[in-house]
């Protein structure tokens, strides 16, 4: 018996002993790593009211909004796959808070499908995923945005770079703080590397987004190392007016 033949018996062996089921409902899934059916028909769509170079609202679609109309350092896209609430909100808190990283090939795959051909357009040089000072590193052990960035760097078959972007100061969670103070705690907080930046079309992934602040200090730091063009893609939207007020978890990588 061929080594191809064996695999494929085993293979069935484990489907059998363990068949895929939906992380949401616990049904039965096509494949591991997928939602069924019904949960997947039911993922929140992602209005257009959002400007399209910061994700704050605007009036009209596709719009540019006042703060980010000729200003240098607003990043020049801002792409988001869901609206963050019901299924995308419990697969994000499990994913963020309940050590289930392996969710990052699910959501990434969720986020491409909603986004992969705007970001193949986009065409950037480089992926980088938002970083997590150190100590909140240590302590959530792993990077929720860096999982996230390396799925998608792997559809758009583009290097991953985790280390030209830094935070370097530690800041307090900005779940707990409103727009004003979460721009204030994250002034500064930022630097990225220009030896592998200058010059190049970067690709900026987060998980959550709630005023922006977060990614607009990180696209900031990007733009003052000399990145020619700066996207950011989240994977869910959490602004305030958009989503449910009693949403318990806050987003601009708390």
């Amino acid at each position: 018996m061929n080594k191809g033949a064996v695999r494929r018996g085993w293979l069935w062996l484990l489907e059998i002993l363990f068949p895929a089921r939906c992380p949401l409902c616990q049904a039965s899934a096509t494949t591991p790593h997928a939602l069924c059916e019904t949960c997947h028909t039911r993922l929140p769509d992602m209005p257009e009211l959002v400007c399209r170079r910061c994700g704050a609202l605007t009036p009209r679609p596709q719009a540019e909004c006042a703060a980010c109309r000729g200003v240098h350092h607003a990043p020049e896209a801002f792409l988001c796959a869901f609206l963050f609430e019901s299924s995308i909100r419990t697969l994000i808190h499990a994913f963020k808070y309940k050590d289930q990283g392996e969710l990052a090939t699910l959501l990434g795959g969720l986020c491409w499908e909603r986004l992969g051909r705007q970001l193949q357009q986009e065409a950037p040089e480089l992926v980088i995923p938002l970083p997590l000072h150190w100590r909140r590193l240590w302590w959530r052990r792993y990077n929720q945005a860096a999982l996230l960035a390396g799925v998608l760097a792997g559809y758009l078959d583009k290097p991953l770079l985790t280390g030209g972007l830094r935070r370097h100061r530690h800041t307090r969670s900005q779940t707990s703080l409103d727009g004003r103070h979460r721009h204030e705690n994250v002034r500064g907080a930022f630097t990225a590397d220009p030896g592998q930046i200058r010059g190049r079309h970067v690709l900026l992934v987060d998980d959550v987004t709630t005023t922006g602040s977060t990614l607009a200090a990180a696209t900031f730091a990007l733009k003052h190392a000399g990145a020619r063009r700066v996207a950011v893609v989240c994977l869910a939207h959490a602004a305030s007016g958009l989503v449910d007020p009693d949403s318990t978890l806050g987003g601009d990588h708390a």
